[in-house]
C-alpha cells in the first residue's frame, strides 16, 4: 500500500512540474524597431519615374533618390531626389531635399511631407505618388 501511494504521489509530482514548466513559457510578441529612419536609410534607383509639370515630352535620363537620418531622429529622413531629364530643348539637371516624416503601417512605413502623405516604403522599394518636386509632381518606383 504504502508502495503504490509512493508511485502516485511520484507521478502527481511529475505531472505537477510539467504543467508548472508548459504554463511557465509565455510567447514573446515581436516588436517592431522603432527606428523607422535606419529601415529606409539608403540609395535607391529608379525602376520608374514620371513627371507632371509641362505640356512638352520629357524623358528622365538618370536619377536616384537618397534618404538619410535626419540628426538623431527614429522617424524623420532626409529625402534627396535627383534626376536628370533629356528633352528635345536639351537635358537638365535637378535636385531637391526635403524632409521626411515616417510612420508605421502594418509592414509598410509612411512617408509624409508635413501632413501630406506622398509615398511609401516596402521591404526596400520606394513608392512616391505626386511628390512636389521644384516646379513638377513626380511620381516614381525605386530599390535600393
Amino acid at each position: 500500500m504504502f508502495k503504490l501511494v509512493h508511485s502516485f504521489s511520484y507521478g502527481l509530482t511529475i505531472l505537477c512540474l510539467c504543467l508548472f514548466l508548459i504554463s511557465g513559457c509565455k510567447k514573446t510578441e515581436s516588436v517592431p524597431d522603432p527606428d523607422l529612419a535606419k529601415s529606409v536609410s539608403g540609395t535607391y534607383t529608379f525602376t520608374t519615374i514620371s513627371l507632371a509639370s509641362n505640356n512638352q515630352s520629357t524623358t528622365v535620363a538618370s536619377g536616384n533618390a537618397a534618404i538619410v537620418r535626419n540628426g538623431t531622429a527614429l522617424d524623420k529622413v532626409d529625402l534627396t531626389l535627383s534626376y536628370t531629364t533629356a528633352s528635345s530643348s536639351g537635358s537638365s539637371t535637378f535636385s531637391e531635399s526635403k524632409t521626411i516624416s515616417l510612420q508605421r503601417s502594418d509592414n509598410t512605413i509612411d512617408l509624409y511631407n508635413g501632413s501630406t502623405k506622398v509615398g511609401s516604403w516596402v521591404l526596400g522599394t520606394l513608392n512616391l505618388a505626386n511628390y512636389p518636386f521644384s516646379t513638377t509632381s513626380v511620381t516614381l518606383t525605386a530599390t535600393k
